[in-house]
C-alpha cells in the first residue's frame, strides 16, 4: 500500500502538469493530494460493520484508496468493502480501475464498480424510482464548476429536494440524500457555500439532514491545491447522517502538511448563531472567538441602517459613462476613487469619473449627505477583507451622486446617515474585530450585502460615541480603529 500511495501521488503530479486547464475546467477537476486524502480517511470512525463506500468523482480513486489503506494498516475488523467510484472522464478510467483494484484486492471480501456514466443524472433517476444503491461512508472531492438554472444538473439535483448553482454542492447533496442513516460523508470542498444568498438552500439541505461532526480549514487560501493554482480557499467537513447536532470540532493549519495542526471543540450555536436567518456557517480559528456571545450587539435592522450595492451597473450604460466631469454629469464614484477610507475624486485611471445624467440615472443617484462605502471586492495588497471609507457632504459637488456597482453603500431608505453614525459604522467595520468576524464565515475576497447584513454591530448610542472619537482624530490608522471599538469589544 505504500508503493500504492507514492504511485497515486506522482499520478497526480502528472495529471496536474501535462492535463490541459481547458480540459481540467471542462470537468471541474481537482485531483486531491495525498497527504489531504490520507487526513480526510483518517475522520472515519472506526467500525466493525460491512462498508459500503461512495467516491462520486473520483479522479485516479486517491481517496478510495486512502480509506481503504487505513482500514488495513489498522486492522479494522471489517467483515466486507464494497466501493462504488464515478468519473466520466475517458482519460483515468484506466487508471481509476487499476488504482481501486489494487487496494481493493487485499481485502478479504470486497467488490467495486467503477461507474464512467454521470453521477447526477444516474443517481437522481434511481432515487426518485427509488432503485438506488445506499452507503455508509462517503469520501469526496467533488467537481467545481457553476451550473446554471436551466441545466440537466440543476434538473437533477432538485429530485433530492436541493436547488444549488455548483457542482460540488449538488455532488454534496446527492451524496447525503444517498447516504444510510447515521453513515458518514467527508469531503473537501470550496468555503463559498458557508455565506452567501445563492447557498442557503444547501446550507438548508445540510441542516435538514445531516450534523457537523468536524470542520478543518487551511489558513494559506492556495496551499490546498497548490500544485493546481486553485486560489479558492477550501475546508475539509465531516457529516453524518440524520443524527442528533452536538459540539463540532474544529482544526486548522497552514497547508498540505497538517504540520502544526490546532484542534479544539466548540458548541454548534458558535457554527450557526441562534436567530441567524440567512444560516450562515461560522468556522472559528481562535477559541476565544468561537466562544464569544454575540447576543449583545444589534444587527443593522435594528439599526434602521440598510446596506445595498451600488445601483449603477456600468456597462449597461458605456454611452454615458465620462472620463471627465461636466456640467451636464454627476460624479461616479469607483473603488479606486477611495484611499485611505475617505473620497479621494477625481482620480487618472482606466474608470470613468463621471456619468451624464438621464432618466434612468436620476433614479439611482444619492442625495447630498454622509454614507459609508465597502468595497465588494478588496484587492491582494489590502490585509483585510472588509475596508470601509466615508462620503461626507462636503465631497459633493452637485446634490446628488452616483456609486458603481462594485461598491456596497450604508445609508438610511437611500438617504443620508448622522455624521456620528456615519463615522462609527467606518470605525467599527475597519475594526480586526470586524475583519476576524467576516472570516469565520467567508473564505473568498468578495464582500456582499448580505454579509455585511449578517455581522454584529454596536447599538445606536455606542456607534455615535464611537463615531463622535473618529471626528475628533485627522491620521486614521488600525491601531486607532481598534481603540474605538473597543468600548463594545472588550
Amino acid at each position: 500500500m505504500i508503493a500504492l500511495a507514492e504511485t497515486l501521488e506522482k499520478e497526480r503530479i502528472s495529471h496536474a502538469v501535462e492535463t490541459s486547464v481547458n480540459h481540467k475546467e471542462s470537468f471541474g477537476q481537482y485531483f486531491t493530494p495525498y497527504t489531504i486524502a490520507k487526513f480526510m480517511a483518517s475522520l472515519f470512525p472506526v467500525t466493525d460493520q460491512k462498508i459500503k463506500l461512495l467516491d462520486p468523482g473520483a479522479g485516479i480513486g486517491t481517496l478510495s484508496c486512502s480509506f481503504m489503506e487505513r482500514i488495513l494498516k489498522e486492522k479494522w475488523n471489517t467483515p466486507e468493502i464494497h466501493i462504488s467510484a464515478y468519473d466520466i472522464d475517458k482519460d483515468v478510467y484506466n487508471i481509476l480501475s487499476k488504482n481501486i483494484a489494487l487496494s481493493s484486492s487485499a481485502f478479504k471480501k470486497s467488490d467495486y464498480k467503477i461507474i464512467s456514466e454521470d453521477f447526477l443524472e444516474k443517481t437522481s433517476f434511481e432515487y426518485t424510482w427509488k432503485i438506488n444503491e445506499t452507503y455508509t461512508h462517503v469520501i469526496m472531492n467533488p467537481p467545481y464548476k457553476k451550473i446554471l438554472t436551466n441545466s440537466k444538473e440543476r434538473q437533477s439535483v432538485r429530485a433530492f429536494g436541493l436547488e444549488t448553482v455548483n457542482l460540488y454542492s449538488a455532488f454534496m447533496g446527492a451524496a447525503i440524500s444517498l447516504t444510510e442513516d447515521n453513515g458518514y460523508i467527508v469531503a473537501i470542498v470550496p468555503r463559498s457555500f458557508c455565506n452567501g444568498v445563492y447557498y442557503k438552500p444547501f446550507r438548508e439541505f445540510i441542516l435538514k439532514n445531516c450534523a457537523i461532526k468536524y470542520i478543518h480549514l487551511f489558513e494559506s487560501r492556495n496551499k490546498a491545491f497548490k500544485d493546481e493554482s486553485v486560489l479558492q480557499e477550501n475546508i475539509i467537513i465531516m457529516l453524518q447522517k440524520n443524527t442528533e447536532q452536538k459540539n463540532v470540532k474544529i482544526s486548522y493549519c497552514n497547508d498540505d502538511s497538517f504540520v502544526g495542526l490546532s484542534e479544539f471543540d466548540v458548541s454548534f450555536n458558535q457554527i450557526l448563531h441562534e436567530n441567524d436567518s440567512e444560516k450562515y456557517f461560522n468556522i472559528p480559528t481562535k477559541q476565544q472567538i468561537g466562544n464569544e456571545n454575540l447576543t449583545r450587539y444589534s444587527n443593522l435592522k435594528d439599526l434602521g441602517i440598510k446596506v445595498s450595492t451600488g445601483p449603477i451597473v456600468d456597462f449597461r450604460m458605456k454611452t454615458l459613462l465620462l472620463k471627465d466631469f461636466s456640467e451636464k454629469s454627476v460624479p461616479l464614484i469607483y473603488s479606486v476613487h477611495l484611499k485611505n477610507h475617505r473620497l479621494s475624486w477625481p482620480q487618472e485611471s482606466k474608470k470613468p469619473n463621471a456619468i451624464l445624467e438621464s432618466d434612468d440615472v436620476n433614479k439611482q443617484l444619492f442625495p447630498k449627505g454622509f454614507y459609508v462605502l465597502v468595497k465588494r471586492f478588496s484587492t491582494k495588497e489590502e490585509a483585510k477583507r472588509v475596508v470601509a471609507s466615508i462620503i461626507r457632504p462636503d465631497d459633493f459637488i452637485k446634490k446628488n451622486i452616483a456609486f458603481e456597482n462594485h461598491l456596497n453603500v450604508f445609508h438610511i431608505n437611500k438617504t443620508s446617515l448622522s455624521e456620528n453614525i456615519a463615522y462609527g459604522l467606518v470605525c467599527w467595520l475597519n475594526s480586526t474585530y470586524i475583519d476576524e468576524k467576516f472570516r469565520l464565515f467567508s473564505g473568498h475576497t468578495q464582500v456582499n450585502a448580505t454579509d455585511l447584513r449578517n455581522l454584529p454591530y454596536p447599538n445606536i448610542a455606542d456607534l455615535k460615541k464611537i463615531g463622535e472619537k473618529l471626528r475628533a482624530e485627522k491620521e486614521w490608522n488600525q491601531n486607532l480603529f481598534d481603540e474605538l471599538s473597543k468600548v463594545v469589544t472588550k
